[in-house]
């Protein structure tokens, strides 16, 4: 797989990885060449403020304070009189707001208000906001993806404490913006589910790159933010299942899925599939159904064919499986994202630009860098948004069911073309912020 992540000619129920890859030597959905080390590094943007951590400010407006038995109703004489502007009248709080007009200055209205006997205080205005969670991760500020599904606002409901999600892709590689997780390699029937890389690829390990989309050290003032907010948010697992060039066995596929609902992951993440719309074996859909009935939602990338109908993959085209299709930066369901009855969400994947202000931010370590920043774009990263809003979702209501956990994320889903169910995004975008503020409907 020299140069790119795109699937090699294999037997039809090989499993590949459901992906673009931009910012490391790949534009568009066709194989790019080989990139040069730097191009795995994504630009460091300016921290992001943390906002409503410090004192209110004025707003250069007064509060003025009536005395008791003061008609409210000569709040438009007392400020005129005093050379202000009201600008509202509160009864409950007996408080007025005034402004300066005239070239008169705050100390100076402050002195004229304090001296009219009707007048029991004055105080300055201060402004306040939200007290918005808003990580201090350097790359967060051009972290598109997270704004388009609404984390800021889901995050001041909860980050995923609780919930423990199922990464199922080519293993983990050591990134210092990723926690370190248990898992299992199936590939090796080991316990260790170490991604070697692929020596051919600059940005070497596709499951970290998805597990830090999910999972990244959030709000520790390096790299960038996940959906959750990794320690402290939801607990990590991992199942190796695809070997150093990306592909792998359904049957493992199957095994991993029944490992990781026994061990209790309440979501499995899976972004890989078949080359092409081939049906799923039975046995993992028997498998499938048997997670739903151990409380793992199960979700997979839709695939990156294109916008021909019924070319959703295996196992993104099981009824019991969320697929999840592509959004790009606007808004809009990407040109390679597959299309399909099959199609549940969709969720932020990129353009496949090769540019970090329209793909998504990820993190990998590279043969030049042992924590670099790649940029990417496909189904395969749009898949642990909805894996990560699932995982709030479960956070908030620890005893809601896989079905429960569905409906609301496609309830609450942002219409993205006519109203209601499409073969292009399913139910639309996927927002977890309306899901955990109750603004949750029906879909289909």
């Amino acid at each position: 797989m020299p140069g790119t992540w795109m699937p090699h000619n294999r037997p039809v129920l090989g499993v590949v990885l459901a992906l673009v890859l931009s910012a490391c030597g790949q534009s568009g959905v066709g194989p790019g060449p080989s990139p040069a080390p730097a191009t795995c590094q994504a630009q460091v943007r300016k921290p992001g403020v943390l906002r409503g951590t410090g004192p209110g400010q004025p707003s250069g407006e007064l509060v003025v304070r009536l005395r008791p038995g003061v008609p409210l109703a000569q709040a438009e004489e007392l400020a005129r009189a005093a050379g202000a502007e009201l600008v509202k009248v509160r009864a409950r709080a007996r408080g007025l707001r005034v402004r300066p007009r005239g070239g008169v200055g705050l100390v100076q209205l402050s002195g004229r208000l304090q001296a009219d006997p009707r007048v029991l205080r004055v105080e300055q205005d201060v402004r306040v906001r939200a007290l918005q969670r808003v990580p201090d991760d350097p790359l967060y500020p051009g972290q598109w993806a997270l704004a388009q599904v609404g984390a800021p606002a889901a995050w001041e409901v909860t980050t995923g404490e609780g919930v423990k999600v199922a990464v199922l892709d080519t293993g983990i590689a050591p990134h210092p913006d990723v926690p370190a997780a248990e898992g299992y390699d199936f590939v090796q029937d080991d316990t260790d589910p170490s991604d070697p890389g692929d020596p051919n690829y600059d940005c070497t390990s596709h499951g970290t790159m998805v597990a830090s989309v999910l999972v990244a050290s959030t709000n520790n003032g390096r790299g960038m933010a996940g959906v959750t907010w990794g320690p402290g948010g939801v607990s990590l697992l991992v199942a190796r299942v695809l070997d150093a060039e990306g592909a792998g066995s359904l049957l493992d596929v199957e095994e991993a899925v029944l490992w990781a609902s026994e061990r209790g992951a309440r979501v499995a993440n899976l972004s890989l599939g078949t080359e092409g719309p081939h049906p799923c074996p039975e046995g993992l859909r028997t498998a499938v159904r048997q997670a739903l009935q151990g409380g793992t939602l199960v979700v997979a990338a839709a695939g990156n064919s294109g916008p021909q109908n019924n070319s959703v993959s295996c196992p993104a085209n099981l009824d019991e499986v969320v697929a999840v299709a592509a959004t790009d930066a606007d808004g809009r369901v990407a040109l390679y994202s597959s299309r399909g009855p099959e199609v549940d969400l969709a969720a932020p994947g990129g353009n496949g630009s090769g540019s970090c202000r329209t793909d998504v931010q990820t993190a990998s370590p590279s043969r030049t860098s042992p924590e670099d920043y790649p940029c990417a774009a496909g189904t395969s990263f749009a898949a642990p948004h909805v894996s990560g809003a699932a995982a709030l979702v479960l956070s908030r209501w620890p005893s809601w069911s896989p079905d429960q956990v569905r409906r609301a994320l496609e309830g609450s889903a942002q219409d993205l073309g006519a109203p209601g169910w499409d073969e292009e995004a399913g139910c639309g975008l996927v927002r977890p912020d309306r899901a955990l503020s109750g603004q949750v409907g029906t879909c289909r």
